[in-house]
C-alpha cells in the first residue's frame, strides 16, 4: 500500500529525517514510534504532501506520489487525524463528522440552484454514510451535542468518524489516544482493529503507548533523531538495546 524510499527532509541545516526506508502492506496496522521530536509528525507530513522530501520517493499502491499536493492525496484515498485535536469548536458532531465527506462533495451554482434534482440524492446519500459511520464509533448519545463540550476521549473518536467518512484506503492516526484513561485507549484501540478488519482500512497509526503498538499493530518502525533504528514485529523490536536506549535514555528534540 505504501512504500518510502531513502526519504529525506531538512529545514534549513536541520535534518528532520534521512534515509527513511520502509513498506506497510495492504490490511495492515503498522505502528510508527519514536521519542519527542524523532520525525514521526515530518515523515507522515512528507506522505500527505505538506512537507515533500527534497529526497528520495514515496509510493501509494505502487505510484510515485512524491511531491502530489495534499488535497491531490486526499483524493487519492488517503486520510489522517492529528496529534493537536483539528476539530470545529461551535458546530455540532454530526456536523463535524460530515465535513469529512467533502472530497467526495461536488458543488457549484448550477448544483446549487437546481438541488432537487441535481444534488438532493447525492446528500442523502453523504448523510446515510455519516450515520453508519457514527453509529459505528457509537457515537449516537452525542451525534447533536457541540463537540467543544465533550469529553477529549470522545473528540477523539469523532476526528476517526470524520477521517473514515472519507472511505480511505489508507489511514494515518498521529496519536489518537493521547490524553485518554486505560479504559478509553482500549475503546480506542477496538476501533481502529475494526476499521481494519470491517471497512478494509489499512492504518498507520503513530503512538507513544508501547502496549497498544504491541497489541494491535502488526509490524513497527521505531525512528529516533530521524534515522530508521528499529523495524519488525512489535515484541521483537521493543528488545532491541538501540530502541531501549532511545526510550530511556531520551532523544532531544530534532523536529
Amino acid at each position: 500500500m505504501l512504500e518510502c524510499v531513502d526519504v529525506e527532509r531538512r529545514f534549513g541545516g536541520l535534518v528532520a529525517v534521512t534515509g527513511v526506508n520502509f513498506q506497510i502492506q495492504r490490511g495492515e496496522i503498522f505502528g510508527l514510534v519514536g521519542p519527542n521530536g524523532s520525525g514521526k509528525t515530518t515523515l507522515t507530513n512528507a506522505i500527505t504532501g505538506f512537507y515533500p522530501p527534497q529526497k528520495g520517493r514515496i509510493l501509494l499502491d505502487g505510484k510515485d506520489i512524491t511531491g502530489t499536493a495534499p488535497h491531490a492525496v486526499a483524493r487519492m484515498g488517503v486520510a489522517r487525524t492529528f496529534q493537536n485535536l483539528a476539530l470545529f469548536n461551535g458546530m455540532s458532531v454530526l456536523d463535524n463528522i460530515l465535513l469529512g465527506r467533502h472530497v467526495h462533495m461536488k458543488p457549484g451554482v448550477l448544483r446549487t440552484a437546481f438541488y432537487s434534482w441535481l444534488s438532493r440524492d447525492e446528500e442523502i446519500k453523504h448523510r446515510q454514510l455519516v450515520e453508519e459511520t457514527i453509529d459505528f464509533m457509537q457515537l449516537q448519545g452525542v451525534r447533536d451535542e457541540m463537540v467543544d463540550a465533550i469529553p477529549i476521549g470522545l473528540k477523539k473518536r469523532v476526528e476517526l468518524a470524520r477521517a473514515l467518512v472519507a472511505e480511505p484506503r489508507f489511514l494515518i492516526l498521529d496519536e489518537p489516544m493521547a490524553g485518554m484513561n486505560q479504559e478509553e485507549k482500549e475503546y480506542m484501540a477496538r476501533f481502529v482493529l475494526d476499521a481494519r478488519d470491517e471497512r478494509g482500512v489499512t492504518v498507520l497509526l503513530i503512538e507513544h503507548h508501547m502496549d497498544i503498538i504491541t497489541g494491535i499493530c502488526d509490524r513497527m518502525l521505531v525512528l529516533s533523531y530521524g534515522e530508521v533504528i528499529g523495524t519488525g514485529i512489535p515484541r521483537e523490536v521493543i528488545k532491541d538495546p538501540r530502541v531501549i536506549k532511545a526510550y530511556i535514555g531520551g532523544a532531544k528534540d530534532a523536529t
